[in-house]
């Protein structure tokens, strides 16, 4: 087994719960670790192999746009089970998702969930 991570993915869903926060877009940064087996990919040399990251960007992309969210732990379980749904390949999937535009006064650089999933 290995991983496959995509670190610090710029998103900017519908998010939150207050008024100042339905009005627009929200930015977070998500970080993935896909579980997966490296073995057969590392040994042909093939994308179809492999877990294609590019479009695992993609899915977390639309899961993002697809509607509103009151929660980040929502939007990170909807990704994360997206995610496991798109690639057979991957085992357990992790993922952590920062909220960096906080809707209350604060000296927090972001609020992060980590979540965990497994066939």
């Amino acid at each position: 087994m290995g991983v496959i991570r995509l670190k610090g993915l710029a998103l900017f869903p519908r998010l939150g719960i207050t008024s100042w926060e339905k009005e627009g877009v929200q930015k977070v940064l998500v970080d993935l670790d896909l579980e997966t087996d490296l073995e057969l990919p590392a040994r042909s040399d093939r994308i179809e192999d492999a877990v294609n990251y590019e479009e695992a960007c993609r899915v977390v992309q639309e899961v993002a746009a697809a509607r509103k969210y009151h929660l980040i732990e929502s939007l990170a379980r909807e990704i994360l089970q997206a995610l496991l749904r798109r690639f057979p390949k991957v085992e357990r999937g992790r993922i952590r998702l920062r909220k960096v535009s906080l809707p209350f006064d604060a000296h927090l650089e972001c609020v992060e969930v980590e979540l965990e999933a497994e066939r």
